[in-house]
């Protein structure tokens, strides 16, 4: 198989763009069962380089106050008691729930439904976070595979304003987790595009 160098990721920064494009990576699995449930990879990577600024929704308590000192969407356990509409804009609108323990529970009753479709997962916060600026950016740095439904995997791997280098190193980094999650259930890559995302897919793999 093709390793992925300096020069291809360059040819995927040709052109002129109006604003910072995402690079997405799409791998396709074969060997993989996923009918059975115990084949099915779902799995939070971080990677060694930002991959954007996330947008994140805390659903917290004891955070709440310095959860609302950030950019970002905040709830307490009495403001996600959505209707349907609200509760789909929520996932529309959001990369990441970060969700205190106690209240991961009600959190999964009220939108568990509308993240699944959208591939949107659920962090629960690490207990007695005193580093929320550090938390945050390491969800910057972190992607969701998921091979669960279908034997296809797309996920982000960063924004075209990253060095050559670093888009590199973190493509590479990705694909060694897949292949190394993908061995242990007897999977293996049968292949692997680079999108950007106004762009035309070059395949790597």
């Amino acid at each position: 198989m093709a390793e992925l160098t300096v020069q291809d990721v360059k040819k995927l920064k040709e052109g002129k763009r109006g604003f910072t494009e995402t690079v997405d990576l799409a791998v396709s699995v074969v060997g993989l069962d996923i009918k059975k449930p115990e084949n099915r990879i779902r799995e939070a990577i971080k990677l060694p380089n930002k991959v954007k600024d996330m947008k994140i929704c805390f659903i917290v308590e004891a955070l709440y106050g310095e959860a609302k000192k950030t950019k970002h969407t905040v709830l307490s356990k009495n403001e996600f008691e959505l209707k349907p509409r609200e509760a789909k804009k929520l996932a529309r609108d959001h990369d990441i729930f970060a969700i205190e323990a106690p209240l991961m529970a009600p959190a999964a009753k009220a939108l568990g439904r509308y993240l699944g479709p959208r591939n949107k997962q659920m962090m629960p916060l690490p207990p007695g976070l005193k580093d929320l600026k550090g938390f945050i950016d390491g969800l910057n740095h972190t992607v969701q595979l998921n091979i669960t439904k279908s034997p296809t995997a797309q996920l982000a791997i960063g924004k075209l304003d990253l060095k050559e280098e670093q888009i590199l190193e973190n493509y590479n980094y990705v694909i060694e987790k897949i292949k190394s999650r993908l061995e242990s259930k007897k999977g293996q890559i049968k292949s692997a595009y680079l999108k950007t995302t106004m762009g035309k897919p070059m395949k790597v793999m």
